[in-house]
């Protein structure tokens, strides 16, 4: 009896200890599964932010390299001018521009006169001589880029020449120059005229041209043995007159009137059979104009006055009997 009973506790202890290591085994597991889950949402947590660190980078990257990419095309360098004194000459100097992305073109001009306009053809450089004037004046340089960048250089430049340029009372003008070494040549021209070269051999200058008519511009070069070129250029206004022409039309019903001049024609007055209540004027631009009158039965007088914008007056007086 004690034996089965003894042999029962047995069991029982036996079935506890088993249910304690099935516990602890249980227990256990539960343990390793809990660590496993916590490492294992770690690990996602960190891949999570790794993930966004790098998405992060990625982004930022290309909104700096956009960003970049955006500053890149907003610079505009600007052309760049260099003005620099050309060799063997005082009063010649050279103009050169450049620009990386090419050239559109190229302005100058002295003071408030013509300027002057040089095509850059979108290439990267233009190099130009340019005569600096007699006198006090300043030049101003502009030069614009194919994408419209523009740069600007102004300077003054003050020159004295021994060239001396007078009129004379036969209507010429007289080129004088008194130096100190044996000139070789002298060269002149007339506006954008080709050259005409005459030669010196003398340390003097005693010469005279024919002027022209109107505003032009007289360019001289005197050249001496050492190849030294001393310029002057100068604004001339010789004298100009209108002309007046008057015929008849082809059936001798009115006069046709045509007037010319070298320079701008500034105002034409009509009057007819020396009447000053048949006086009319109009105004005038260019330098040739052309106009008819109407003639009525008997004589028909007409006088024509044309002015041109030097205030030269010219006039001339028709009779015709119809």
């Amino acid at each position: 009896m004690n034996q089965i009973l003894s042999t029962g506790d047995n069991s029982k202890k036996r079935k506890e200890s088993k249910t304690k290591n099935n516990n602890y085994q249980l227990n256990n597991y539960s343990g390793q599964s809990s660590d496993i889950v916590s490492v294992a949402r770690v690990f996602a947590i960190s891949l999570i932010i790794f993930g966004v660190f790098v998405i992060g980078s990625a982004s930022y990257g290309l909104y700096r390299g956009e960003e970049n990419k955006n500053n890149v095309a907003t610079v505009q360098v600007k052309p760049t001018i260099l003005v620099e004194n050309a060799e063997g000459s005082k009063n010649t100097i050279l103009l050169k521009a450049t620009s990386d992305i090419g050239i559109e073109r190229v302005i100058y001009q002295w003071n408030d006169g013509q300027e002057v306009t040089l095509k850059g053809n979108s290439g990267k450089y233009i190099e130009q001589k340019i005569q600096i004037p007699n006198g006090t004046n300043n030049l101003s340089i502009s030069v614009i880029d194919i994408q419209g960048n523009e740069n600007i250089y102004t300077k003054q430049y003050k020159i004295n020449s021994n060239i001396n340029l007078t009129a004379t009372n036969e209507g010429k003008i007289k080129i004088t120059y008194k130096g100190d070494v044996e000139i070789s040549y002298m060269t002149y021209r007339w506006d954008d005229e080709e050259e005409e070269k005459v030669d010196i051999n003398n340390t003097d200058i005693d010469y005279e041209i024919d002027t022209l008519s109107g505003r032009h511009t007289l360019t001289v070069v005197v050249v001496d043995i050492n190849n030294t070129t001393e310029t002057k250029v100068q604004e001339t206004n010789g004298v100009s007159i209108p002309k007046i022409e008057i015929g008849l039309n082809e059936d001798e019903t009115a006069y046709i009137i045509k007037v010319t001049d070298e320079i701008e024609l500034k105002e034409v007055i009509i009057t007819l059979d020396e009447d000053e209540s048949k006086k009319y004027g109009q105004k005038l631009s260019g330098k040739e104009f052309q106009f008819e009158i109407a003639l009525k039965e008997g004589e028909n007088k007409m006088k024509v006055e044309v002015t041109n914008s030097d205030d030269e007056k010219t006039e001339k007086m028709v009779k015709f009997q119809k």
